[in-house]
């Protein structure tokens, strides 16, 4: 993308107050911009405790002068330039004519961008609308045109979204069994099999701890009865063992009728998925405008080892494509009409 392009990124990080590591950001994507008026500009900024008040937020519009700003705190951002989790950071996208932004309309069935709070999750919100985005923590603050908002639902005038692909890295350890038998949330038995001999039996040798299950990799995955075909199955964690009656204790009960599997949270299953969805994405036949990546901090450098092996396959794939994204609770994935919340993913969003 050169400087014709009407939008462009910018990245900044340090132990440096927010405004600071804004103004830094912003300049560096104004500069991108090539003297281009700015129509509408999205500021993320890690982590979520981070000080961002709506009066900082109204004096970058009114230097930018821009009355279209959304503005959120996440764990992590990032965007081609640059990523940070934890620590503090800007990552900033700006829209230049004929590109825009504006909240959603009810009545409209497209994907939309959103951000919310993990606690949504337990709402009805996730099954009202079609989204794409992350989830902060609790912690998470919202705030479009300098007002704070409990969540965002955002769209993009002038680009429309290609399609949402999901790498999940995870690796089946079994197959999707009926749930047979369970006491709230403690599974005692898949079909035939009870749920504590069936986890320990399978995992690889080369993640075994000792006498100790790697309980921080290994996830339940719950497929509903009533799912369409191309739906995730819904990631629960193992709380703990119970050795006594050999079941597992869930964050939550199984559904009735529902059927499950053991799955290991796994790096270089994740890498093989990632080179799946780049590659699918590059051989898409429109030209890509902007990608929006939501990602799990459990998909960090650290799962991978010493780098985030996703944002840099996607980096030395698109090194032109303007990118922006989050590391967050949480990742909302549109099929159909509706998000599906997911974990332990990446979900890369293209724009045209």
């Amino acid at each position: 993308m050169g400087a014709s392009s009407p939008l462009a990124t910018g990245f900044a990080r340090g132990a440096k107050q927010p405004e600071v590591l804004l103004q830094a950001a912003v300049s560096a994507a104004r500069d991108k911009l090539g003297g281009q008026t700015v129509t509408a500009a999205f500021f993320l900024f890690s982590p979520p405790l981070a000080s961002v008040t709506p009066t900082m937020l109204q004096a970058q519009m009114r230097q930018l002068r821009c009355l279209q700003v959304a503005a959120a705190t996440f764990p992590g951002v990032f965007t081609d330039a640059g990523q940070a989790l934890g620590e503090s950071a800007c990552a900033v996208l700006l829209l230049a004519s004929p590109l825009n932004i504006r909240v959603r309309n009810p009545e409209e069935h497209s994907h939309c961008l959103s951000w919310g709070r993990l606690d949504l999750v337990q709402k009805d919100w996730l099954h009202q609308h079609a989204r794409v985005g992350s989830l902060s923590s609790r912690n998470g603050r919202f705030w479009l045109q300098a007002t704070p908002q409990n969540a965002l639902d955002i769209y993009f005038q002038g680009l429309t979204p290609t399609r949402s692909l999901w790498s999940a890295g995870m690796r089946p350890l079994s197959a999707a069994l009926s749930v047979h038998r369970q006491e709230g949330s403690l599974l005692l038995e898949l079909e035939r099999y009870m749920a504590l001999p069936l986890l320990a039996q399978n995992i690889p040798v080369s993640i075994r701890k000792d006498a100790q299950l790697p309980l921080e990799r290994l996830l339940i995955a719950e497929l509903a009865h009533d799912a369409l075909p191309d739906s995730p199955p819904e990631l629960l964690h193992i709380r703990a063992t119970e050795l006594n009656r050999s079941g597992l204790w869930l964050e939550r009960p199984l559904a009735e009728n529902s059927r499950a599997f053991l799955t290991l949270r796994d790096p270089t299953i994740a890498e093989r998925d990632t080179r799946i969805v780049l590659d699918e994405i590059h051989h898409q036949e429109s030209e890509i405008a902007l990608a929006w990546i939501s990602s799990s901090i459990g998909r960090d450098a650290t799962f991978f080892g010493t780098e985030d092996r996703d944002l840099q396959m996607w980096r030395e794939q698109f090194p032109d494509v303007p990118m922006i994204g989050a590391y967050g609770m949480g990742e909302l994935l549109p099929i159909q009409e509706r998000s599906h919340f997911m974990r332990y993913s990446k979900i890369f969003t293209t724009f045209t």
